[in-house]
């Protein structure tokens, strides 16, 4: 169950996603649409994905977008969405259940290794 403070995050956080998909589409959806599709992902993520945090929706939000081979329309939409999810779930539990790290851990390990090298970078200049 969510508390107060989290559920105007975790609305606002739906409605950045889905923003951030239409424009990653070149679609332009008018205000309702933007606000249908932003409520509906808020429902599924309260029912369907409560143990998945945030950082890692948006994580597997952007492999889908940019990941053709898993046969997804280009389409900002419920199935969609529900594929892109499920499957950043599916290949996480098999890396954890090997050892490995996850896709996220991975992306994460390399985004401090860039700001390692940018933070050196500027202690030389």
């Amino acid at each position: 169950m969510l508390k107060a403070g989290q559920v105007n995050e975790v609305k606002l956080f739906c409605i950045d996603l889905v923003g951030m998909c239409y424009t990653s589409l070149g679609q332009k959806p008018d205000k309702e649409q933007m606000k249908g599709m932003a409520q509906l992902l808020y429902n599924d993520l309260i029912t369907y994905h409560t143990n998945l945090p945030l950082d890692e929706i948006k994580f597997a939000f952007d492999k889908g977008l940019r990941n053709a081979e898993q046969g997804t329309s280009a389409f900002v939409n419920v199935r969609t969405w529900s594929v892109w999810i499920n499957d950043y779930k599916q290949r996480a539990i098999e890396k954890r259940r090997q050892g490995r790290l996850t896709e996220y851990q991975q992306h994460q390990e390399g985004q401090k290794a860039i700001a390692m090298t940018i933070s050196k970078a500027k202690r030389l200049k």
